[in-house]
C-alpha cells in the first residue's frame, strides 16, 4: 500500500470513528469496531491505485454434527449473494470458523457510509452467525435459490 493509500485509509478510519462516538488513535490501531456483539475486521488491500477498504467478521464454527447442513446452506446463500447482502460467506481452513467478508472500493466510502454499511452488514452477521450455531434455521425453499429470512 503506498503512503498516498495509507493516509485515505487512515483518515477513513478516523472520521468513521468520530462519526459514531469512538476513540479514532484506537480503531486505526486496533482496525476492529464492535458492533452488536460482532467484531467487525477492518483492512485495506490493493495494488496500483485500485484499493479496497475489506471488512469482516468471525461467525464461529458450526458443531461437526451439523457442519454439512451448514455448509450446504452457505453455499447456496453464497450463490449469486443471495442470502448474504453482497457479501461473501467462506471457510478458514486452518480453525474451521465461517467468515462473513466484503469489500469496496476505498475512494467511493465516506464515513456515514460505512456506518450504514456497517450496520446492514451486521445484521446479516447476526443472522448467520445464529445459523452456523444452529439456533436459526434459515428458510431453504427448494425452487428458490435462496430464501434468507422469514
Amino acid at each position: 500500500m503506498n503512503n498516498a493509500t495509507a493516509e485515505s485509509y487512515d483518515e477513513l478510519i478516523r472520521a468513521f470513528a468520530a462519526h459514531i462516538g469512538l476513540d479514532g488513535e484506537l480503531l486505526a490501531k486496533t482496525q476492529e469496531v464492535m458492533i452488536d456483539g460482532l467484531s467487525v475486521g477492518l483492512a485495506c488491500e490493493g495494488m496500483e491505485g485500485a484499493f479496497d477498504l475489506l471488512y469482516f467478521v468471525d461467525l464461529g464454527a458450526p458443531p461437526a454434527e451439523r457442519a454439512p447442513a451448514v455448509y450446504r446452506t452457505l453455499l447456496q446463500a453464497n450463490n449469486l449473494w443471495a442470502g448474504t447482502g453482497g457479501a461473501t460467506l467462506g471457510l478458514q481452513a486452518d480453525t474451521g470458523a465461517v467468515i462473513l467478508a466484503g469489500r469496496i472500493d476505498l475512494a467511493s466510502v465516506t464515513p456515514e457510509g460505512l456506518a450504514a454499511m456497517l450496520d446492514g452488514f451486521t445484521d446479516t452477521g447476526q443472522f448467520w452467525k445464529n445459523v452456523v450455531a444452529g439456533q436459526t434455521e434459515p428458510d431453504v425453499e427448494p425452487s428458490m435459490p435462496f430464501g434468507m429470512r422469514v
